[in-house]
């Protein structure tokens, strides 16, 4: 292991119980709720793990762990398990991910590789979910109450259509492509790919589990976040992505350049 790792997780378990406390207080408070009675999940509730990108100027190469500030804590999301025909795939994918990952090329990243909302508005007719990634900015538009649409064309984004299950909102998305990834290391996913996420604020704490469930995979994928809200901190505009000097970049985990 790495020195720096060593000492980033050090740092980290140092930090765990102020976190927990903070979370702690943060869900014992009272939940705001709307007009109507549901939660409000009005707010700012995440933002990109790490700094950005660094600026490039002409004829410099793109320093990948320069990407990431030392020290800050990445989430380490848990892995993708695939049915063993496709496990090959997935190695391979992984092993040239420079030139196979969508998000090198500055697509999109989809869902639900691209995270929990970082800022949620909301009506009593739908949800704007927003985010601020290394891409570019994306928002995705919940409906509520409403079937799926049939007439769009598949996107890496889907369509969503949202529902109250008591205080928690469902989110079901459908009409996936496949021209994205469920996440690093060459997890791929077909357009069969079926996401439902769930969002439960208690206090000032918002809740978000998100399942995937796709034909290539041995099990469905879940991811959980426990998310304080945020208050000294606003979406901000992504610099745009622009493909250049991939020849250039050196060959780096995946699981370092996770930052969402």
């Amino acid at each position: 292991m790495k020195v720096g790792t060593v000492i980033a997780a050090a740092g980290w378990l140092c930090l765990a119980p102020v976190f927990a406390t903070a979370q702690s207080s943060a869900a014992s408070k009272p939940t705001p709720r709307t007009p109507d009675g549901h939660p409000d999940l009005n707010g700012q509730w995440h933002h990109r793990i790490g700094e950005p990108a660094p600026l490039i100027k002409p004829g410099e190469s793109y320093n990948a762990k320069a990407a990431h500030a030392p020290g800050i804590n990445q989430y380490q999301e848990p892995a993708a398990v695939y049915k063993p025909e496709f496990q090959a795939k997935v190695k391979d994918l992984d092993e040239h991910s420079l030139d196979k990952d969508p998000s090198w090329s500055c697509g999109p990243p989809g869902v639900p590789r691209i995270g929990p909302p970082q800022k949620i508005v909301q009506t009593a007719k739908e949800l704007v979910f927003l985010y601020d990634d290394l891409t570019g900015n994306f928002f995705r538009v919940v409906r509520m109450n409403v079937p799926h649409r049939k007439e769009i064309e598949p996107s890496a984004h889907g369509d969503s259509v949202g529902r109250w299950e008591g205080d928690t909102l469902v989110v079901d998305v459908t009409n996936l492509d496949d021209s994205t990834w469920l996440q690093d290391r060459g997890a791929f996913h077909t357009d069969k790919l079926h996401v439902t996420e769930r969002l439960r604020r208690e206090g000032d704490t918002l809740f978000y589990e998100v399942t995937a469930e796709d034909t290539v995979l041995a099990q469905p994928l879940v991811e959980k976040r426990v998310l304080p809200l945020m208050t000294n901190y606003d979406i901000e505009e992504a610099p745009r992505c622009v493909e250049r000097d991939r020849g250039n970049i050196p060959e780096t985990s995946n699981t370092e350049r996770s930052t969402r």
